[in-house]
């Protein structure tokens, strides 16, 4: 039987024990490819940006590569272990700790927000997806844009977060065991590491909560919060989303 998930405090804390690990974990991730659709979808909507916001920006490789084209960028997260080490990247990535429903940010100080990696998918209510969206309106200038993706409820409700790396000589192997809630449309991934590099060995365990968001929803939170031009696409495509999309990005325009 599924154990009892607590969903009070989502977000907080889910990403500190495998922070030190966490470049490694993600070592085969093709950042720079997510940064090139990024780009794309830029230049089919005719902007420019300068000064960007890399929200959830992690370890802060999206926020690094992009610094490494020319934007002004400055990373955000909710984990502290994360954000520190945003200094080692090359370039190193300037980074505060703030919740994305209460980004420590003026108004209209960014022309770009983007948000990648599913990250806003760890907002496990409505309403504080629903202000976090309202944040990044705020924090952006006329004419600025939003981006960023969401796994789908297929995604979540598949198992695709049931996976291992046990079968290698990685120094950080992992194993993960999904648990998708129907009736509260939300996946409970179970983890735990084994580190067996250097100051190792060590294995930990964390427990990371996901929910899912229909389309129609999230495209009505855009709208609430005012932005006025609006897309949502099938990842890393200029395509429309179907029922079989895993992951969705939206591009979102404040006029």
């Amino acid at each position: 039987m599924m154990q009892q998930a607590d969903y009070t405090r989502p977000g907080l804390g889910e990403f500190d024990d495998v922070a030190d690990y966490y470049d490694q974990l993600m070592r085969t991730v093709p950042y720079t490819r997510w940064v090139d659709y990024v780009e794309r979808l830029l230049e089919a909507w005719s902007k420019s940006p300068i000064e960007v916001i890399d929200l959830a920006c992690g370890t802060g490789t999206v926020g690094s590569e992009m610094a490494r084209r020319g934007y002004a960028v400055c990373g955000a997260d909710l984990s502290e272990p994360m954000v520190r080490h945003c200094a080692d990247r090359e370039p190193p990535l300037p980074a505060l700790v703030c919740d994305a429903a209460e980004m420590a940010l003026t108004d209209g100080s960014a022309d770009l927000v983007v948000c990648l990696y599913d990250s806003l998918n760890y907002i496990l209510e409505p309403e504080r997806l629903a202000q976090s969206v309202a944040e990044a309106y705020r924090i952006l200038r006329a004419g600025g844009l939003f981006i960023f993706d969401l796994n789908t409820e297929r995604a979540l409700s598949i198992g695709l977060f049931t996976q291992d790396n046990m079968h290698t000589d990685e120094p950080l192997q992992y194993t993960w065991e999904a648990h998708w809630d129907a009736a509260k449309r939300i996946c409970r991934v179970d983890m735990l590491y084994y580190y067996n590099g250097e100051g190792g060995p060590r294995s930990f365990r964390e427990v990371h909560y996901q929910r899912a968001y229909d389309n129609d929803e999230v495209l009505a939170m855009l709208h609430a919060a005012g932005f006025s031009r609006i897309k949502a696409y099938s990842a890393y495509t200029f395509q429309a989303v179907t029922p079989r999309s895993a992951r969705v990005y939206y591009v979102a325009a404040k006029e």
